[in-house]
């Protein structure tokens, strides 16, 4: 037992020390690292891979292998929104067509499409697709012979085939067979042609023709390779572009077929044999999608990149291909137009495809539609256009195994582990049913071990990389287990303390953030690693043994950390909040604001208590609001910013907040009012965890820039008051102020009477909402005897 262990675990690590492997793309060598490797449906693998060339060249590559022996998977094209027209982004594709039984797991985009264009009645055919697709049954645009497209099939034995594709069959009526000839096509042919609900709202052909509406069968339902019948609803027409039916279909003839049509009588019965052919030879389409060119043929790479121009530069690229004993389909996708993702030209993208197991290969629409996407995990890549496009088409993994929510087996997220000496990793876990569809990409309850030469579990979900060495990580979920490859690399070189100084209060305990990095790869190190001294112990306090600090008064201090030669400092300093709700703005002046508007003129503000009074005089503008500018440095860890103010008869809207994280960008929050009523007091409230991680001490201190008011448009010439009321802070570790808790230390005693007193006589700078303890809006001596009053309990 011990010996097979030791070699499940020598496996293992050959695995992981192999995840950087070297392919050579039209005589040039990628060293391919993988960054992601899972199972994410039923017989279906995903893996990216970051490719880096010759001259600084990389790709980052998502490619996917699917096993069709597995009976609960198959492939099929869907048209966007289900029409001919119009398109669909992929994401949204999977979303409405997924459904018990049928869930579209994973998608690429398909065929190039009309970008431009519209119908002899103004009607948009952009995102029509330029060759012939069939989904769900169904033949969206059955055209035949269009120039180099290359049409690909997979019939109902899930045989997959790339060829010319054409359509035929018979159609009969009244005694008489004629040629059947396309579905649902934008140029006019000489056999029988069928449009059906799915195109646009009319045939949009012209010329000498005849044309009939139709609707199926009683019992019948449409197929291919299988006849169906169709009864005549209306009287043929020789005008052309005859409006389609919702639930019906135009039967079209002209030239040899002319006749046939306008035979044809309200009530007949017409039987449709429609066939399919793939460069002439009979096929059972189950679906069927096209694009150019074919970039791969019998395992060779074609170089046909002439086809398409643009492809003989590097692009965002598409490819899809089929094994040599198909059964196999391999569908990849490659960012480009980027400068960290070159893309690939159509003969890289077939080498690639053919070194992945691919005999036979196609290149569907790239550039910015450029797309892989998965039901559990979202669009895997970055398109080009920065968001994702609406394709004519889809190309789609589908699982069909029963809806099963109960987890049958899990996954460690990443496929390997790679910890930094004294790193901390805290696994994520996938979870799947029975059919291997994923179902949880963040299982919870999950128990993971470790052997002692690694590491140990600092608790049941997180590992403590103190040991040196291989070794395998399992998990452990009811009955379930797992495993992954663990690797320690280094011995401490890149540890370092994350932020160079921070600020903190006096109420939070914080355990330093330390990080080790060792060949490219970075994770949290747990604390208690190191040894700790503070350089002020009244100012800072830090446990040697934990690194978790505290804030003891205000002021700064000095961190020192330090393990073996390793030693880094942090400055830290100390801002102690005083009371549950703070002014922004100590001492508001409003001449140190700058104030604008549009939407209003003759604008006063007079400073009162923790804010002021805006009063303008309505006019003419766009866009009406008030604009606030001021820099603002917050004070110390607030829970919340909150604002408190009395709109008066203006018509605010909403309040609009410009943040900036400590060292980031700005961040415009926006504050919206449940309800607001005119005169009546309103406070908004923007929590700080709502915005950005709270936790992260990098984040401090915050800077408020502007304050935004968006308003409706206010009557010219009518003055307005605003009375904002408070620009504040909220702190949530003290607690709200009980009336005449001067000092804020939970009692109210003769302690505060002092207080009261010494802010009175200047000596101290308690707020003054706290000591105006009668409500007259003034701090005096009646205020020390409403306070003496209320302890006396008068």
């Amino acid at each position: 037992m011990k010996k097979i262990l030791v070699s499940a675990l020598a496996a293992a690590m050959a695995m992981a020390s192999s995840a950087a492997i070297t392919y050579n793309i039209r005589g040039n060598e990628f060293v391919a690292d993988t960054l992601f490797h899972a199972m994410i449906g039923p017989s279906t693998t995903c893996t990216q891979l970051l490719m880096r060339g010759d001259a600084g060249r990389q790709m980052y590559v998502r490619y996917s292998i699917t096993d069709l022996t597995n009976p609960m998977v198959t492939f099929s094209a869907v048209m966007g929104q289900d029409k001919y027209a119009g398109g669909e982004r992929i994401s949204d594709m999977s979303r409405r067509k997924s459904r018990p039984g049928a869930q579209y797991f994973l998608g690429v985009n398909g065929d190039f499409f009309r970008t431009s264009g519209q119908s002899g009645r103004g009607e948009s055919i952009v995102g029509a697709p330029i060759g012939p697709c069939i989904a769900d049954g169904l033949i969206y645009h059955g055209n035949n012979h269009v120039g180099n497209w290359i049409d690909f099939t997979l019939d109902v034995n899930k045989r997959p085939r790339f060829g010319d594709a054409s359509f035929g069959g018979t159609v009969t009526a009244n005694g008489q067979t004629v040629a059947m000839g396309q579905v649902n096509s934008e140029y006019a042919c000489n056999e029988v042609e069928l449009f059906t609900s799915t195109f646009i709202s009319s045939t949009n052909q012209r010329g000498t023709c005849a044309e009939v509406q139709a609707v199926l069968a009683e019992g019948e339902q449409f197929a291919i390779a299988k006849p169906f019948k169709l009864v005549v609803t209306s009287a043929p027409s020789g005008e052309g572009d005859m409006d389609i039916p919702a639930d019906g279909f135009v039967i079209r003839g002209q030239g040899p077929t002319l006749d046939f049509v306008n035979g044809l009588k309200p009530g007949d019965e017409v039987t449709f044999d429609i066939r399919v052919y793939m460069s002439g030879q009979e096929v059972n389409p189950f679906t069927m999608i096209s694009s150019v060119p074919k970039i791969l043929g019998e395992g060779q790479v074609l170089e046909t990149e002439y086809i398409m121009g643009q492809f003989s530069t590097a692009q965002p690229l598409t490819v899809m291909g089929y094994s040599q004993d198909l059964t196999k389909i391999i569908m990849v996708q490659i960012d480009g137009r980027s400068p960290i993702s070159s893309g690939a030209r159509t003969t890289e993208g077939a080498d690639l495809l053919r070194q992945l197991g691919a005999w036979e290969g196609l290149n569907f629409d790239s550039g910015g539609s450029s797309t892989m996407y998965s039901q559990a995990l979202g669009t895997l890549n970055e398109p080009s256009d920065g968001t994702e496009r609406s394709d004519a088409n889809g190309f789609f993994a589908i699982s069909t195994a029963p809806d099963d929510s109960t987890i049958a087996s899990i996954a460690f997220v990443d496929w390997v582990a790679k910890v930094p000496k004294y790193g901390v990793y805290r696994p994520k876990f996938f979870g799947y049913n029975q059919y291997g569809l994923l179902i949880d990409t963040d299982l919870q309850g999950v128990k993971v071990s470790c052997p002692e030469k690694v590491g140990h579990m600092t608790d049941s979900a997180t590992f403590y990389g103190d040991g040196s060495g291989d070794g395998l990580l399992t998990a452990t979920y009811g009955a379930i287990t797992a495993t992954v490859p663990v690797q320690i690399l280094g011995e401490g070189e890149g540890l370092n303390i994350v932020n160079d100084s921070i600020i903190t209060d006096t109420y939070r305990r914080y355990p330093v953030a330390v990080e080790n990095t060792h060949d490219g790869v970075t994770r949290p190190v747990n604390p208690a690693a190191l040894s700790w001294s503070s350089s002020d112990e009244s100012v800072v306090e830090i446990d040697a043994a934990t690194g978790v600090l505290r804030g003891v008064k205000n002021g700064e201090a000095l961190i020192y950390a330090a393990l073996g030669e390793f030693a880094d400092t942090m400055k830290v300093v100390v801002e102690r909040p005083t009371a549950h709700v703070m002014p922004m703005d100590p001492g508001l002046d409003v001449s140190t604001w700058k104030m604008s508007q549009t939407g209003g003129k003759n604008i006063v503000a007079t400073a009162v208590g923790d804010g002021f009074d805006y009063t303008y005089t309505g006019s003419t503008g766009r866009n009406p609001k008030i604009l606030f500018t001021k820099t603002l440095r917050l004070w110390s860890l607030p829970d919340a910013i909150q604002i408190r103010l009395n709109p008066g008869e203006a018509p605010v809207k909403n309040v609009v907040l410009g943040l900036r994280p400590c060292g980031d960008k700005i961040n415009y929050q926006t504050l919206e009012p449940d309800t607001l009523v005119a005169g009546k007091d309103l406070v908004l409230t923007l929590p700080t965890a709502a915005w950005i991680d709270a936790d992260d001490m990098g984040n401090y201190p915050i800077t408020l820039s502007t304050i935004q008011v968006n308003m409706d448009a206010s009557t010219t010439g009518k003055q307005y008051t605003i009375h904002f009321q408070g620009f504040e802070l909220v702190y949530d570790a003290i607690p709200a102020q009980k009336p005449g808790d001067i000092n804020a230390d939970g009692e109210v005693n003769v302690s505060d009477v002092t207080a009261l007193i010494n802010k009175i006589l200047g000596t101290a700078t308690y707020a003054d909402k706290v000591c105006d303890i009668n409500a007259d809006g003034a701090v005096n001596v009646s205020d020390v005897t409403a306070l003496i009053n209320m302890i006396l309990g008068n």
